[in-house]
């Protein structure tokens, strides 16, 4: 006799199964003690993530009546940059007719250098400023030669000229005695310096004065 689908799940339903293998009183109580567990791990996780904070904030934050050491930083000054050297008309065109022999001297209100001239030991000194710009030739300083005055610049109070390297100061000198220190660069080229003056209009400049290195007079020009 065939049995349908229905007939067979009611007959296994009315059989007498096998007594289970597991306990179920031990599976709900492991149950139970794996969430305890579970519970008082989280639990730890966010307290200790807490007294972390809490510790970090103590840490890094001043005490109480202590200055923040960010409050007595002093910034950082910013770098120095150096001055550039004024170029004045006919100054590149200049110095490409008249190349340096040595080094180019910012000698204010002036800037200056030495070529070599057509002659033997001959040299130019040229000057550029806010006159514009210029070369002239000057043949050798004699032996009890110090300085020279080489020029002055026209509706201006400046007088320039060269120097041996011996000389390290110069000054004009008034008619009653005041004095107008000037500008020096020494060993410019050649065994030479060069410097300049300037004054005031209508002061009565009637010398210049050279010194040494120990501010000993070694030559006074007359104006």
């Amino acid at each position: 006799m065939l049995m349908d689908g229905k007939q067979v799940f009611d007959a296994l339903a009315r059989e007498e199964q096998p007594p289970t293998a597991v306990d179920v009183n031990h599976a709900i109580a492991a149950g139970r003690a794996m969430r305890r567990r579970h519970r008082a791990a989280v639990a730890g996780i966010t307290a200790a993530g807490t007294v972390a904070a809490v510790v970090a904030a103590w840490t890094v934050g001043p005490w109480p009546g202590q200055r923040d050491a960010g409050a007595d930083r002093v910034p950082a000054a910013p770098s120095a940059t150096a001055t550039p050297r004024p170029t004045y008309k006919g100054f590149a065109e200049l110095k490409k007719k008249y190349p340096p022999k040595g080094k180019i001297a910012s000698v204010p209100p002036l800037v200056m250098w030495l070529s070599d001239g057509p002659r033997k030991n001959g040299l130019f000194l040229c000057e550029s400023g806010p006159n514009g710009s210029s070369c002239s030739a000057f043949p050798p300083l004699a032996a009890n030669e110090f300085a020279r005055r080489q020029g002055r610049l026209h509706g201006k109070g400046v007088w320039f000229g060269i120097s041996k390297d011996v000389v390290h100061g110069m000054t004009a000198v008034t008619k009653d005695g005041k004095k107008f220190p000037g500008n020096l660069a020494r060993s410019v080229g050649a065994g030479l310096g060069v410097w300049a003056v300037e004054y005031p209009s209508g002061a009565d400049v009637r010398k210049l004065v050279f010194i040494g290195a120990k501010g000993e007079v070694l030559q006074r020009i007359p104006l």
